[in-house]
């Protein structure tokens, strides 16, 4: 296929984009490379920096494609309450416009970034959750995913295929790297800081590794329409309290280094500075696709290691690795 990925310099873009094309499939990558650009140069990929707010630009870049895979988007929950009208305009607006434009100019699937993030209160019981519980979303960003979400998925029909990723949060390596995500947090700690700092310990998260969240959706661009269209899902490898996940993150960097010599890093405990927790499900996707995480999160944290020991970190403090810090100011000036 002919594919248009947003947000393709992104974390989850520059995984995803060299999959779809060691799958054969030629992509148009179209971002505002505020992290750069890891994939100039890449063969089977032709760049176009230009914003998802621009309509002219995006009814130039949607010529000739089968395919878009919408990433772009403003994310986290602190970014966007800097600045709400200016993330609705990416977040909603411009999903709404790019899903029409999309429609109109015959492509044939549509696939969007949703987020766990929209089941909020729902996503916080005993059981993991379902894609077919009530969305209660809790924060402006949670609530403009979903109604972005419900948006691309009200488009769906015979011809115009749309899916909605539900996906647990990113973790292991990615040519843009982010180092604010719990696995990869932890990750940083051991290796650079020699300690990991966990706040609280007993709430949940659900954890994905990034290549995974890749080949998911590039296996939602080739499965049969009847199979996904209309569809959301749940994209996780499971579910852990924060203060396991730190343990599983020192211990493999024991073992990554010299487990006769080296120890496991600390763990310090302080008080909840983020109180959230939540579970997902994710039968739906392994009994319709037959889709399982293949990789856990002691293989993202030794590929975090790996990754670090060849270099790929110049400084791990710098603000690039953080979504927040990088696009602060861009938020506040609108």
């Amino acid at each position: 296929m002919k594919v248009l990925c947003t947000g393709s310099t992104g974390y989850i873009g520059t995984v995803l984009v060299p999959e779809l094309v060691r799958r054969g499939h030629t992509v148009r990558s179209f971002d505002t490379q505020h992290f750069g650009n890891a994939l100039e140069g890449m063969e089977g990929v032709e760049s176009v920096k230009a914003d998802i707010r621009d309509a002219g630009a995006i009814k130039k870049a949607l010529e000739g494609m089968d395919a878009v895979c919408h990433l772009a988007g403003v994310v986290t929950d602190e970014l966007v309450d800097l600045n709400k009208d200016f993330a609705y305009s990416v977040n909603v607006t411009a999903t709404r416009n790019l899903v029409e434009a999309a429609y109109v100019s015959n492509v044939k699937r549509f696939l969007y970034a949703s987020s766990s993030s929209v089941y909020g209160h729902a996503a916080e019981g005993d059981a993991p959750v379902r894609e077919n519980v009530p969305c209660l979303p809790k924060t402006s960003y949670a609530v403009q995913k979903f109604q972005a979400e419900q948006i691309v998925l009200g488009y769906a029909q015979k011809g115009f295929v749309t899916s909605a990723v539900r996906q647990a949060t990113a973790c292991g390596p990615a040519p843009r790297m982010r180092l604010d995500t719990v696995v990869n947090v932890f990750s940083k700690q051991a290796y650079f800081d020699g300690k990991i700092t966990v706040h609280g310990g007993s709430q949940y998260r659900s954890n994905v590794h990034v290549q995974d969240a890749a080949e998911f959706y590039c296996l939602l661009l080739e499965a049969p329409e009847e199979d996904v269209n209309g569809q959301n899902w749940n994209v996780t490898s499971g579910n852990l309290p924060v203060r396991e996940i730190a343990e599983l993150v020192a211990g493999t960097f024991r073992d990554f280094q010299a487990p006769e010599l080296i120890p496991a890093p600390p763990i310090i405990v302080q008080d909840v500075a983020d109180a959230r927790s939540y579970r997902l499900d994710a039968t739906k996707a392994r009994r319709v696709l037959g889709w399982t995480a293949k990789r856990t999160v002691a293989d993202a944290a030794r590929d975090n290691f790996t990754w670090f020991r060849a270099g790929k970190i110049a400084n791990p403090n710098d603000a690039i690795y953080r979504n927040t810090d990088r696009m602060r100011e861009t938020m506040l000036r609108g």
